[in-house]
């Protein structure tokens, strides 16, 4: 089992107004090692199945190597027999003791039969009852100031590689396990049916694979940093988030990019109360792209930040020691608050794709004489247009999950999918997501409507770098018809 483990900063006690707490006593700094003696995945069992979907559940135990409080968990690119398939990460504070194997809560895994092509390795995981479970384990953890100042992150997590044969209890007796194949059958001779019909076999639609073309070209890695001074020693802290160009070229992504210490209560409180000071002029933003190419900065001058929006706070009471304040905590998931990042113009940018890949802004779903086309990556996501942005509700929208290769800190995303409605100003998911989300493009088939900002909460695209509205085709005039000759001479 492979372990990476990146970490950050915390430490002092923040309350909502009018309450107080107190500072743990500071740990000694953790060493970049293990904290997991063992992640093993109990069994897969099933809890849902019918002609439209299968619901499935992800039982692990974890064996911490020290006492620590796991905040959240989540496997991201998860495959079963070979199959992709996305579980919604867990978000509850789980207390694991040293040495002693604790039983998760399940994760739950929802397969949709429309999204499938085959149903083959489902089958085969009921048949032979265990199943390869494959994927990316990453556990949020909690850990106080010192711990997180020296793993330079304000969001500690433990990441582990994950690949193991489980057993698969799918129903306790042969009856129902019959059923559940039955299902599965009728489920592939329709995909079958379909093929041979010469119809587009279900799958990924087009929108989305299109969507997948255009992404390495137009996401970005947005690494916020800045440094802090604590007892004499320098400590360097990093935030990751996504960001996304459009149509126009400039690049979205949250307000929290621009300064991520003021909506963390505890580096906020520290940097205030004076327990750690801000190094002057160390605040920095880098641009990573997906494709091949140097990051930009925004200290070399190699775009401008524009912020959008009035971002919202919450007024709490920070306590460090003996000393205690006001500090105005920033929200994330502020309606129309948002960074606007706008390149400057250079023939030698690395990050802008070669002029052969830039074709002009196209629907996410392109007209195409082949429903199974995928269309070149396009110059920016193209937005949807304020007509789509005004619905109350979109049945199904894409989100992109950041990932980071522990060893090459080379960034890749992977596509969930997911239901949105409109709650006043914001945009809800219907799923919840983790921190690896924030700053994601919300795409619906007709465009970006808006982007993450939280865990289940997103904010719309201002109204300026929305798509503009289909100009209707002007009305045929039809042509006079001239009168019957009535055969008298004039």
């Amino acid at each position: 089992m492979n372990v990476a483990v990146r970490f950050a900063l915390a430490g002092i006690g923040v309350l909502a107004a009018g309450a107080v707490a107190q500072t743990a006593e500071p740990a000694q700094p953790l060493a970049p090692a293990s904290m997991v003696e063992a992640l093993k995945v109990k069994e897969v069992g099933l809890a849902e199945i019918d002609t439209s979907h299968i619901k499935l559940s992800v039982d692990l135990n974890l064996t911490a190597t020290q006492s620590v409080t796991m905040e959240s968990l989540r496997i991201g690119s998860l495959h079963l027999n070979g199959l992709p398939v996305f579980a919604a990460p867990l978000n509850q504070e789980i207390v694991l003791k040293k040495g002693v194997p604790t039983a998760l809560p399940p994760l739950y895994v929802t397969v949709l039969f429309r999204d499938l092509h085959t149903v083959e390795p489902l089958k085969r995981m009921i048949q032979n009852q265990s199943v390869k479970i494959e994927g990316q384990v990453v556990a949020g953890v909690r850990l106080n100031m010192v711990e997180k100042l020296a793993l330079h992150t304000q969001h500690p997590t433990v990441d582990i590689t994950l690949s193991q044969e489980v057993p698969a209890v799918l129903g306790i007796s042969m009856l129902e396990r019959t059923v559940a194949l039955t299902t599965l059958g009728l489920i592939d001779s329709g995909l079958q049916a379909t093929s041979s019909a010469g119809q587009l076999v279900p799958g990924r639609p087009a929108w989305l694979r299109n969507l997948d073309a255009a992404a390495p070209a137009n996401l970005y890695a947005v690494e916020s940093s800045y440094a802090l001074t604590q007892a004499g020693a320098n400590f360097p802290v990093v935030s990751l988030s996504l960001g996304f160009r459009v149509a126009s070229g400039k690049i979205v992504t949250s307000a929290e990019s621009e300064a991520p210490w003021k909506y963390d209560a505890e580096f906020l409180g520290a940097v205030q109360s004076g327990s750690a000071k801000l190094v002057k002029s160390s605040p920095e933003i880098q641009l990573r792209p997906l494709l091949p190419g140097d990051p930009l900065r925004l200290s070399a001058k190699d775009f401008t930040v524009e912020m959008r929006g009035t971002v919202e706070g919450d007024n709490l009471i920070a306590v460090s020691g003996d000393k205690h304040g006001k500090i105005q905590l920033l929200r994330r998931a502020t309606p129309n608050s948002l960074a606007l990042l706008t390149l400057t113009p250079s023939p030698a940018s690395t990050v802008v794709p070669p002029a052969s890949t830039v074709t002009p802004p196209t629907p996410a779903v392109a007209p195409s004489a082949s429903p199974d086309a995928v269309s070149p990556k396009p110059a920016g996501l193209t937005a949807a247009t304020a007509a789509v942005v005004a619905q109350d509700s979109w049945p199904e929208v894409a989100v992109f999950r950041l990932r980071e290769d522990a060893a090459t800190k080379k960034p890749s995303v992977e596509l969930l999918t997911m239901a949105a409605h409109r709650d006043g100003k914001s945009i809800q998911l219907s799923d919840p997501v983790d921190a690896a989300v924030f700053g994601s493009p919300i795409v619906t088939p007709d465009g970006v409507i808006g982007f993450v900002q939280d865990e289940q909460a997103g904010a719309f695209l201002p109204g300026d770098l929305l798509a503009p509205a289909a100009v209707p085709a002007p009305a045929s005039v039809p042509a006079p018809v001239p009168a019957p000759d009535s055969g008298v001479a004039r």
